[in-house]
């Protein structure tokens, strides 16, 4: 809709005229056809027709386009009264300046800023209706920090008031906590659940190390009656070596003795070999198993510091009771041989 001609002050060109309502144009469009209207009422009448409302050409909204602008500036120029005249506003301005000078009017209507009040006042006695009005609020007198409204003053209850704050405030604490207290329980289950957990699995590393702990026992068991074999067999080596060595020097004086000693020992060496032990075979092997001999050594101490006792039966004893049978039938021959060598 456009501007009522009756507020213009002066002539006004046919031409600025909507050619729907026929009132000065208000935000203006123009067709093809070089025919004017005002933008709310082109677009209503386009709803329901597909042509111009003046000469029935073609016409949609995608045509429509600004107005020329000296015609712009013509209406632009065009002398209104203001719409508050009728409450006793006088000025008379462009309708270019007019949306200004209509928002500070003091003679519009404007309603109360007070929340809940219906009235609408002139823009000039609003701050005396402010003043005045029921539904202005303020501050407790008694000091209670209640905001009131002047009609709800009379009525006012300090203490009531309080108590109703104070009980609102007690169930919003007791709702608080109540949701506190079911977050620390799921909480406490979670936990409890992880430490069932973690005891399971520390019960069962438990049970494993247990299990290592008594497989190295019985290594170690293992390991000390083999240590026990190897020291019986180096003391009897070493009291084999001891006879031998004094067989020998009972076999070196007298002459007669010399002249059969190459023989005899010719017969010595025969039989030796023919039982498969060798003097200096058996002080290599002796020497060599004196450093796995000391190793094994603290390996006795360290199990005994452990109090770990009771050797286990080593496959190893059986292979040590026949060479031991060996070195002993050996040292019986040598000892018969040395007998003849002396009858001699």
């Amino acid at each position: 809709m456009g501007y009522e001609l009756e507020r213009f002050v002066g002539y006004v060109n046919e031409g600025l005229l909507c050619c729907v309502c026929r009132d000065v144009l208000d935000r203006p469009l123009q067709a093809p056809c070089e025919h004017a209207y005002c933008s709310a009422c082109i677009s209503s009448w386009l709803l329901h027709h597909h042509s111009c409302p003046e000469d029935r050409l073609p016409l949609d909204v995608g045509s429509l386009k600004p107005l020329y602008r000296y015609m712009r500036n013509d209406l632009n120029r065009l002398q209104i009264r203001c719409v508050n005249a009728g409450q006793g506003c006088e000025v008379v301005c462009s309708l270019e300046t007019l949306h200004t000078h209509e928002d500070e009017c003091e003679f519009a209507f404007v309603s109360c800023s007070n929340t809940g009040c219906p009235v609408q006042v002139e823009r000039r006695g609003l701050e005396a209706h402010l003043a005045e009005c029921n539904f202005r609020s303020r501050e407790c007198p008694n000091g209670c920090g209640h905001t009131l409204l002047s009609i709800d003053q009379s009525q006012h209850n300090c203490v009531a008031e309080l108590r109703t704050e104070v009980e609102m405030l007690r169930a919003e604490m007791l709702c608080k906590v109540e949701e506190v207290r079911r977050e620390m329980e799921s909480r406490l289950d979670s936990q409890r659940r992880h430490m069932v957990q973690k005891e399971s699995q520390l019960k069962n590393d438990v049970e494993e190390l247990k299990d290592q702990l008594s497989r190295v026992m019985c290594d170690m068991r293992a390991l000390l009656g083999a240590e026990r074999l190897r020291r019986q067999e180096l003391a009897e080596a070493e009291l084999e070596k001891r006879e031998l060595l004094e067989l020998f020097r009972d076999l070196h004086p007298t002459r007669n003795q010399q002249l059969v000693e190459p023989a005899v020992r010719e017969q010595l060496q025969g039989d030796l070999h023919a039982t498969g032990w060798d003097p200096h075979v058996e002080v290599t092997r002796h020497q060599q198993r004196e450093s796995p001999l000391h190793a094994s050594s603290l390996s006795l101490h360290s199990a005994q510091a452990m109090n770990i006792s009771g050797p286990p039966q080593s496959p190893q004893l059986g292979e040590g009771a026949r060479k031991v049978g060996t070195r002993s039938l050996t040292l019986d021959c040598i000892k018969r041989k040395s007998r003849e060598v002396t009858v001699i």
